[in-house]
Formats: C-alpha cells, structure tokens, sequence
C-alpha cells in the first residue's frame, strides 16, 4: 500500500487521471482486506449454466471494485438466466491478493511509463521484520504481481532470518536460484584488506574538503583497530566509532601536556570508544530477534565466557556443527555481527587431523572491557592466520567439563567469576 500511494500522480491529463482512478481502487480494496479478519467472506452470484463465476471481495462499493481489478473477475460472463442465486462462501486473504496481482502489477508499470521509463524497482528493506513463517506468503504476493513485468524487486534483509520459500502444495514463496538471487553485501573481518580500503576511501571523501586524510589523524594501528572494532566494512558502525574515538582522543590531549596541533588518534582512544558500541548492539539484537532474542543473549554470554577463559578473542567450530541448533544460534549471531567469522582452518594438533573448522572472533566491544591479557591476533598479516589453529579453542557447548587448565591459580578463579556478561541476568529482566 505504501508503493501504491507513492506512484500515485498529480496531473489531470488523461494517464494521470487513469493513474491515480486505478490506484485509489487498489488502495479501497486492500484497505478493506487489510482491516478484516484473517479470513473473509464472500458473495459469488452464480447462473446455472455455472460458468460465470463472479468472486466479490467484501461488500458495496468496495466489492464491485474488487470484481474489476481482480483477475477471477477479468474474464466475460455466460449468459444470465432467471434462476441465478447467490451464496456466500469464506476465503483467505491470500487468495483475495492473488487475484489482485495483476492489477497491480499493471499499475506499477504504467507508474513507470509516467516517468518515461520502462522499468520499475521497488525495495524492500528490513524484510527480516516479518515473522519467518509469514515471510513465504509476503513473497509469494510479491513474486505473482513482479514476474513476467518489468517490475524489479531488492529486498533487504538478514540471511540467517530470511525464509524466502516453502515446497508444499502448491509451494509458496520464491525459490532460488530461479525466483531471485541471493547477493551478500557484508565484507567481513575474513576480507580485512578489501575492508579496510573501503572504509578509508569513504572516509577520505569525507575528510577531503577539511583538507586531511585518515592517515594523518589515525595511527596505523588506529587504522587496522577501527576495522576489527567495526567488525568489517560497515560505514556507519566506522564512522561512529571514529566520532567516539576522536573525542576520546581530544579529552586526553586536554587533560595532558601536549600540544593540541600535534592530536592524533591512537589505537587506546579506539579501544575506549569500542565499549560505547556494545549498548547499541544490545538492543539491536533485541529489537532483531525479537523472541529469539533471550536465546541467542544466552548462547552470546557462553562464547564471551569461553574466550576469556581461553584468553583469547577468538573460538573455532567444527564446521558441521554449525548445522545443529547451538551452531545455527551462532551463525544467527554472525549474521547480527556478534560474531565474525575469519577463516577456515584445521587445528594444528594430531587429533584434530583432517578435521576442518571455521574461526569466529567475538565482537571486540564485548570484551573491552576485560583487560585481556593478549592483544587480538593480527590474522590480516602474512603468516598470521596459522596462529589462530589453536585446539584448545575449539568451543562445544560442553567446554565447562574441560576447561583450559586442570590447575587455575586462585587470583584467575576470583577473576573469571567477577567478570561481567554482555547479557546479565539482569538485562533480561
């Protein structure tokens, strides 16, 4: 309804005003589906020769208008003799919008000849919003008003939380490849290097009428810490995070002896303003996952646990487990960027032979508050990938019954048991 009323035109001249007659009877009949109930009941006048079959959506004037757009009611009537009777019968709103597809298919492509083009893209963004199990049945109403038009569709949206398709009778959805195709726009921490350029070119063209680039404001640590703080090439999660740096970096130049001319951005300044993000980020997650959020919190809390015992940022996944529930939880959380997947690898121990595994790092605002003993692994170097194959930092949902160290000395015991969780007990409350 939202894409109806923005082609709507102004205009008196005859295309406008079929427009704008075409577009405002769409909007009365889904206005009127919209308000009803999940299923709708309907009049179906009918002669006895039984070939004329007239599907009337509601009721008035709002079901003569469903008769005419409808594609039921497109096709011609028999004959009508005198014992014609009506019955009443209930349909799924579902069924209404199929009908109604081509009607509005065509008046999205006469939006388009308007405006002197022959195509029409329409986005859809968020699409994750949409309660999964509905989600096929949204596509399936925008595939029959898109296919064999010159209508496009992009649609926005989080894979892991996306069900585009449901093989059933009849199916129901777009199925890929062959309805739509997938197109990833994420460059993660696993593509630092093509990550890195992108950010900085952005921030270049912002930074140019100032007359400075990055690099004289950021150090080249700075520089590489902005991009795993980001977790990969998000604009905005950059930019914001060099807004908290830099006013991090300016309170201390105040506070100390040096000269103002000579500020520059550190990698500490980066650090600090990386704990500024996990606020955000948990309420993100709790307005993306909706009920699956207390679940997923849950499976976050246990994978900061881990790689603190570990002292590490990082934890490594067999790569068939990510098939089972715990390991889809976990790609949930990748696909949020609580997590971020770098590489995949074997773990350089003889029992772990042949067996591959993905390496994840955990979202650095998650952990910057524990002074962890070991900066992260520089994995974007040469060479440096091959220290992540570490066994011991294998997580399994059983990790607790076989911790690190048989003998953890008690000043690391009192420390493990005060650190506080991204997600405490108390935040979900």
């Amino acid at each position: 309804m939202d894409v109806l009323e923005a082609i709507e035109p102004g205009g008196w001249k005859k295309p406008q005003r079929l427009l704008r007659k075409e577009v405002k009877q769409l909007l009365a009949v889904l206005s009127a589906l919209r308000d009803a109930g999940v299923e709708v009941t309907t009049s179906t006048e009918r002669d006895t020769t039984e070939k004329s079959d007239l599907g009337v959506a509601l009721h008035g004037g709002v079901a003569k208008q469903y008769a005419k757009l409808s594609a039921t009611a497109g096709g011609t009537r028999s004959k009508q003799t005198k014992t014609s009777h009506r019955s009443t019968q209930t349909r799924r709103k579902e069924d209404f919008l199929r009908d109604l597809a081509p009607a509005i298919s065509h008046a999205l492509e006469d939006a388009a000849k308007l405006d002197g083009r022959n195509s029409l893209l329409v986005v859809l963004d968020d699409f994750y919003f949409i309660a999964k199990e509905t989600q096929p049945f949204v596509l399936d109403h925008l595939h029959g008003i898109t296919k064999r038009s010159n209508v496009w569709l992009k649609i926005g949206s989080v894979h892991s939380r996306t069900q585009s398709f449901v093989d059933g009778d009849p199916p129901l959805g777009m199925q890929p490849p062959h309805d739509l195709q997938h197109l990833s726009l994420d460059v993660g921490l696993a593509d630092f290097a093509t990550a890195k350029t992108f950010l900085e070119e952005v921030a270049n063209g912002v930074l140019g009428p100032a007359g400075f680039k990055i690099r004289d404001v950021l150090t080249d640590t700075a520089r590489e810490r902005a991009v795993l703080v980001a977790g990969g090439a998000v604009a905005r999660d950059y930019f914001d995070l060099l807004i908290a740096a830099a006013d991090a970096g300016w309170e201390a130049t105040q506070r100390s002896d040096k000269n103002a001319d000579a500020f520059t951005i550190g990698a500490e300044h980066v650090q600090a303003a990386a704990g500024l993000r996990l606020q955000r980020k948990q309420t993100d997650l709790r307005n993306d996952a909706g009920r699956e959020a207390p679940v997923l919190e849950k499976r976050f809390d246990d994978l900061v646990k881990f790689v603190r015992n570990r002292n590490t940022f990082f934890f490594l996944i067999r790569r068939e487990h990510l098939d089972t529930p715990w390991g889809q939880e976990i790609v949930e959380l990748e696909d949020l960027r609580f997590v971020h997947r770098i590489v995949t690898t074997r773990p350089n121990t003889t029992a772990w032979r042949g067996v591959d595994t993905v390496v994840f790092m955990v979202d650095f605002a998650a952990l910057v508050g524990k002074r962890m003993r070991k900066a992260p692994v520089e994995f974007w170097k040469p060479g440096k990938s091959d220290e992540l194959r570490r066994a011991e930092w294998v997580y399994d949902p059983d990790w607790t019954k076989t911790p690190k160290k048989l003998v953890q000395t008690r000043a690391e015991k009192d420390d493990s048991e005060l650190l506080e969780l991204p997600f405490n007990s108390s935040d979900r409350l």
